[in-house]
């Protein structure tokens, strides 16, 4: 990890461009992925909650508001160290934890509720990232497409360990169960820190996209349209067009 940056040393921020777009999809009766995006405070958001009733939508609009809004109330000065930014961002993570967790226990109809949870927080010229669950961060960048995030999921650990084939019959069956999520009484949060340069893309997207579009076409489209808004359209139009199994939500963040 880089040594923090105070703010007399920070470099003038890098400009950010920024999309999200959530939709029901082709199946589902309600839409339990929840997004944020702003340009102006920097960050990015993406919730995919479970529990079925209202409990996967209610788990995903908490986490979405507690994190994004803990973030946005990070001083300027805050915004030119490093270390700051990832202790509030996994401050806020727990605490969005905490908050679902109390709210399950007074309200019955919610007691099996949870979320993923992405986010980026995008610093003059680094990127913060948080991961819990199999919701995905990737980014494009020189022609090149690299899953930041680590998927929290049974198939996903067992692929990792060389314990399963990831496009075998028993992978397809398991690919629901995920190992981390919010909502559980213990979590463990994946950040991670990278430069940002000019040009660099950054997707935020839960598994409605990433199980019906490849990374290869997801860089493809990325990079094939006009900005971050049409990109977010067309992603979510090709899952749509491909079955649109499950709620499909997506932002798209370019530096420059």
């Amino acid at each position: 990890m880089s040594v923090p940056r105070e703010t007399a040393s920070a470099p003038r921020a890098i400009r950010m461009r920024m999309a999200a777009l959530s939709h029901l999809g082709r199946v589902r009766d309600n839409n339990e992925d929840a997004v944020f995006a702003d340009v102006r405070s920097r960050i990015a958001v993406v919730c995919d909650g479970m529990g079925g009733h209202a409990g996967g939508n209610v788990a995903s609009e908490m986490a979405v508001q507690i994190v994004s809004g803990s973030l946005r109330q990070l001083r300027n000065a805050d915004w030119a160290v490093e270390d700051r930014v990832i202790d509030a961002m996994k401050d806020a993570v727990f605490s969005a934890n905490d908050h679902i967790l109390s709210r399950a226990r007074i309200d019955p109809a919610l007691h099996d509720m949870g979320t993923t949870l992405v986010t980026c927080a995008f610093m003059h010229d680094r990127v913060i990232t948080a991961n819990v669950g199999d919701s995905r961060i990737y980014r494009i960048a020189g022609g090149e497409v690299v899953q930041v995030s680590e998927d929290h999921s049974l198939v996903a650990e067992r692929v990792r360990e060389g314990l399963m084939d990831p496009d075998s019959e028993e992978a397809n069956l398991l690919a629901n169960i995920v190992t981390r999520a919010l909502g559980m009484d213990q979590i463990t949060v994946d950040i991670t820190v990278e430069d940002l340069h000019p040009g660099d893309t950054y997707l935020l997207c839960s598994d409605g996209l990433h199980d019906l579009v490849s990374d290869l076409e997801i860089g493809q489209i990325v990079t094939g349209t006009s900005g971050p808004q049409e990109a977010c359209a067309a992603l979510v139009d090709l899952a749509n067009h491909r079955g649109g199994f499950d709620n499909i939500s997506v932002v798209v963040a370019t530096a420059g």
